[in-house]
C-alpha cells in the first residue's frame, strides 16, 4: 500500500510540477526544441479530454472520467491484487488525479510533452503515466494470467468436469 500511494503522490507532484513550469516559462515562448526530430516542449490548453475530445463541455469531463475510474475500481475488486496491477493503477490513479484537479480547478489541462513524429498528440505527465498504467494493465491480460485470479476462488466456467 506504501509503495501505491508513493507512486501515485510521485505521479501527481511530478506533473503538477512539469505543469506549474509550462504555465510560468513555457507559456511565453510556447516552444522548446530538446532534442530535434524526436522531443520537444510545446504549451497548449486542453479543455477537453484525449485529444481534445469534448471540448469546453464542463459536465461530461468531469463524470466520464469519475465513471471510467468507478468502473475499473469496481471490477478490480474480483480479482487478487498483485503487486504489478497495482504499480499500474498507480500510475492510472496519478494520470487521472493531476488531470481531473486541473479540469477542476482550472477549467482546463495543460500540455506541454510533443512528440514530433507522433504530430496529433501533446502530452503531459499525467497522460504518459495513464498510458504507461493501461499498457501495463494489456501486457498483464496478455501475458500474466496470475493477476487476473478470482480472489474468492470461483470457476470461471473454463474448466471441464
Amino acid at each position: 500500500m506504501l509503495a501505491f500511494c508513493g507512486i501515485l503522490a510521485a505521479v501527481v507532484t511530478l506533473d503538477r510540477a512539469a505543469k506549474t513550469w509550462a504555465n510560468n516559462l513555457l507559456a511565453q515562448t510556447d516552444s522548446m526544441t530538446i532534442l530535434p526530430g524526436f522531443l520537444e516542449f510545446n504549451y497548449t490548453v486542453n479543455r477537453g479530454m484525449a485529444l481534445g475530445f469534448l471540448s469546453d463541455q464542463w459536465l461530461p469531463n468531469v463524470i466520464l472520467p469519475l465513471a471510467a475510474v468507478m468502473i475499473w475500481l469496481l471490477a478490480g475488486r474480483r480479482y487478487e491484487a498483485t503487486r504489478y496491477k497495482r504499480i499500474a493503477t498507480a500510475l492510472m490513479l496519478g494520470g487521472f488525479t493531476g488531470n481531473f484537479a486541473d479540469r477542476l480547478f482550472f477549467g482546463h489541462v495543460v500540455d506541454m510533452i510533443f512528440f514530433p513524429w507522433l504530430p496529433w498528440f501533446v502530452c503531459n505527465l499525467a497522460d504518459i503515466a495513464i498510458c504507461a498504467g493501461v499498457a501495463m494493465l494489456v501486457i498483464s491480460l496478455l501475458s500474466r494470467p496470475q493477476d487476473w485470479r478470482d480472489k474468492h476462488g470461483k470457476d470461471d466456467g473454463e474448466s471441464a468436469p
